[in-house]
């Protein structure tokens, strides 16, 4: 029996090994690249089975499908299968790239198409259970080597003491981009809303890479987890929690006074000890003071990455936007160190005070 965890990061895996490469993969294949980055074998069988059904029932709405598949040990019903119920979430929104890359590996599209061949109309067809020629292997305990971001996300919020529903809503969701072989290479949107925060959903994005799915998954989740996860807990969720994890500073802004709630500094790609990005803040909050701002919870963060002393990536965000005044201010900044590359990432949180 599977356990209750989410699956959507394993589909992602699976989505990602049937659209590997210029050719569509064959079977063996997409089970290595699943297994070779550390998807467990149990998981791995179940995604290539699933993904193609699940996936023909996106392109192909009009049939009448059944809702199990026979096995020589019994009928296994897709309802009860967790790693289905998420292969046809992620199916609702495929691409077309996807949708032919995947559903024509199903049984039940070759199925399908035969009818077609022999006169069927599309609306008539009722097909048959799929028959496996062996047993699923036994579904094992956790995660399946694919860790879901949400799951650790909301589990991570709860270790805060952070009731979930109600008013707070969140989510995370994972990207896969294209890596050499043996790399993974994962984004995971991370996304908050609340009545609080001046616009609908906070989003804080994070990257990470690695040999296997938990590896590039687990990167992301602990750059997040230092980065952002304590000021939008102790900033918007629930003050006073992460006391220890954030910075909190008062600053006057002609819309009214504000506390903000920083996070721990991220440096990235250096080999040597980076300087504050204090002195940089401070510079983009004297701008910002020419900014409106509501009396909600405004989030800003900066990504900023130099090369020999000159500036790559300049990544300023209010609110999720894009800030021309804060890129200005980047553009008008001294690198932190003049040689060799370094990026820092900083994220927190405009709490207006009237509402700490």
């Amino acid at each position: 029996m599977i356990v209750s965890v989410g699956f959507d990061a394993a589909v992602e895996a699976g989505v990602a090994a049937f659209c590997a490469g210029a050719e569509p993969p064959s079977d063996g294949e997409v089970r290595d690249r699943l297994t070779g980055a550390g998807v467990e074998p149990w998981l791995a069988e179940r995604l290539l089975l699933f993904l193609p059904m699940a996936f023909t029932r996106r392109l192909l709405r009009e049939v009448a499908y059944p809702d199990e598949v026979e096995a020589p040990g019994g009928r296994v019903d897709l309802r009860a299968e967790p790693v289905f119920v998420a292969a046809l979430a992620r199916a609702e929104r495929a691409d077309r790239g996807e949708i032919e890359r995947i559903a024509v590996r199903s049984a039940e599209f070759n199925a399908i198409n035969s009818s077609l061949g022999d006169g069927a109309r599309l609306a008539d067809l009722e097909i048959g259970a799929t028959r496996l020629a062996r047993d699923l292997e036994p579904a094992r305990p956790g995660d399946g080597g694919v860790p879901s971001p949400r799951a650790v996300f909301e589990d991570l919020l709860r270790g805060h003491g952070v009731p979930l529903g109600g008013e707070t809503k969140v989510d995370a969701k994972l990207f896969v981009h294209p890596a050499p072989e043996g790399l993974v290479l994962v984004q995971i949107d991370f996304a908050v809303s609340h009545p609080a925060l001046a616009t609908p959903w906070l989003v804080e994005s994070f990257a990470g890479h690695g040999a296997t799915w938990r590896d590039a998954i687990g990167w992301a989740l602990r750059s997040f987890e230092r980065g952002a996860l304590h000021p939008i807990v102790d900033g918007l969720l629930r003050s006073g929690a992460a006391p220890d994890q954030v910075e909190r500073e008062r600053y006057e802004h002609p819309d009214g006074a504000f506390e903000l709630v920083l996070g721990a500094q991220i440096n990235l790609f250096a080999d040597r000890p980076v300087p504050s990005a204090a002195p940089l803040l401070d510079r983009l909050l004297e701008a910002l003071r020419s900014q409106p701002l509501t009396r909600k919870v405004h989030g800003l963060r900066f990504f900023v990455a130099h090369h020999d002393g000159r500036l790559e990536t300049n990544e300023v965000l209010l609110d999720n936007q894009e800030w021309s005044g804060g890129k200005a201010v980047v553009a008008d900044s001294a690198a932190p160190l003049p040689e060799g590359r370094v990026a820092v990432r900083l994220f927190g949180l405009l709490v207006p005070v009237d509402s700490v």
